[in-house]
């Protein structure tokens, strides 16, 4: 075997240790980025659960005036959140397309500014006037949880292998499920302490700032091979035969 042969060999077996190591720092650069914005979606949906605190809003405004309440009937203290899960519903599809087209980041941010100013709508109801609550949760708010709902999940796969898209879908949509948890004790605080107005206007002026925020965390890889290194290794490139071994 010739010298240059020799060193012909060893600066591709160099060659290939120096891009299979860029690989490796590019796969683990992606996998921290791609746990951020799964923390972020996550976080995006456990604010978008503030959908479940219409139970404990819909109890006060039932409630005469003299107790804090608004005397609502049943029918009009129901009727926004009806309407806000028609919406949340119907936007599904429609905001799933232009999270492709837009980017997550885009309609999850459109989809947190609408919920935010849609609370602070809702909370210039009065009793004797139900169309604020209507308006602003159930048309607005009722939309923006849809555009939230389908930015945050999609984003978060993307950046991962297949045998990983079942536990991050189930960790991003969790959070939607989490949300009791907190918003129930919360809203009922809030209401104790503060009345039906300010509780709207105090959950839609937090929840704008903190899911905003999130919102800019929600975004797609730049390349949809981020996850094939890992998933499936390419070929080695076969290193040169020396001339004598033919």
């Amino acid at each position: 075997m010739h010298l240059d042969d020799l060193r012909s060999i060893t600066a591709t077996r160099r060659g290939s240790a120096m891009v299979a190591a860029r690989r490796r720092g590019g796969m683990d650069s992606s996998s921290r980025k791609g746990w951020v914005v799964t923390l972020a979606g996550v976080g995006l949906n456990l604010a978008l659960g503030i959908l479940y605190a219409w139970s404990i809003f819909s109890k006060q405004l039932t409630e005469p005036v003299a107790r804090g309440g608004f005397g609502w009937t049943r029918t009009q203290a129901t009727m926004p959140y009806t309407i806000a899960i028609a919406c949340f519903a119907f936007m599904m599809v429609p905001a799933g397309r232009l999270q492709d087209r837009l980017g997550p980041r885009i309609i999850a941010s459109i989809g947190a500014v609408l919920t935010g100013i849609g609370l602070v709508v809702a909370s210039f109801a009065s009793p004797s006037a139900s169309w604020p609550a209507v308006v602003g949760f159930g048309l607005l708010a009722g939309t923006g949880f849809g555009l939230g709902y389908a930015a945050a999940t999609p984003a978060a796969v993307k950046w991962f292998p297949p045998q990983r898209k079942g536990l991050i879908t189930g960790l991003v949509v969790a959070g939607f499920g989490l949300a009791p948890v907190y918003i129930a004790p919360l809203s009922k605080w809030l209401l104790a302490a503060h009345g039906v107005a300010f509780s709207f206007r105090a959950l839609g002026v937090a929840f704008l700032v903190i899911t905003l925020a999130l919102s800019q965390l929600i975004v797609n890889p730049r390349s949809r091979s981020t996850w094939l290194p890992r998933d499936r290794p390419r070929p080695r490139r076969p290193a040169p035969t020396p001339p004598g071994a033919r």
